[in-house]
């Protein structure tokens, strides 16, 4: 099938070609899970206990989804979206070397997230990446956000100046006796 190294993954350049020839260039739907397994198989080798099931991959579709719809961006503007999503780091300290994890990428098309590539990395001990599904938007689509959070709201007027500020006001003094001003 393909060439691959003594520990079963794929060489660098292989992962590539493989994204290119089991993905396409239209990514892979949630519900394409048969190919969603075949890629992550013909990516990760022999590879097996820190790498990405086909569940975990669904389900960051799911997440994706759901962290735009919390932040409140309509529908229409969720189209160009993109995700990085990590599997699992080992958190024990006693790792003194990475594991083999994968990178997810997701896109968001007209209806639903799809699996534009994967790919294996290097993962650490406690690695700041791992378990996450991190969302990148473009400034159009941020300030939709922005528009949407802010629309519940009224904008106040801005305050004038307060009169009892300055130098030129009367007051109390500390004993409570009334001062004039200078």
């Amino acid at each position: 099938m393909y060439e691959q190294r003594e520990i079963g993954r794929l060489l660098p350049e292989q992962e590539m070609d493989v994204m290119a020839t089991l993905i396409g260039k239209n990514g892979l739907k949630a519900e394409q899970r048969k190919e969603i397994g075949e890629a992550l198989a013909a990516v990760n080798g022999r590879a097996s206990r820190w790498t990405a099931s086909v569940a975990e991959v669904v389900g960051w579709l799911e997440t994706a989804e759901g962290q735009l719809q919390d932040a409140g961006l309509p529908a229409t503007y969720r189209v160009g979206a993109t995700a990085d999503c990590f599997t699992s780091a080992p958190s024990a300290k006693s790792y003194g070397y990475a594991v083999t994890g994968n990178r997810v990428l997701l896109r968001r098309f007209g209806k639903e997230w799809r699996v534009v590539g994967i790919e294996t990395i290097g993962l650490y001990p406690r690695d700041s990446r791992a378990d996450k599904v991190k969302v990148s938007l473009s400034d159009d689509q941020i300030e939709r956000i922005k528009a949407a959070a802010a629309a519940p709201f009224a904008l106040q007027p801005k305050p004038e100046s307060n009169p009892f500020d300055g130098p030129d006001v009367d007051c109390y003094d500390a004993e409570g006796r009334f001062r004039e001003a200078a």
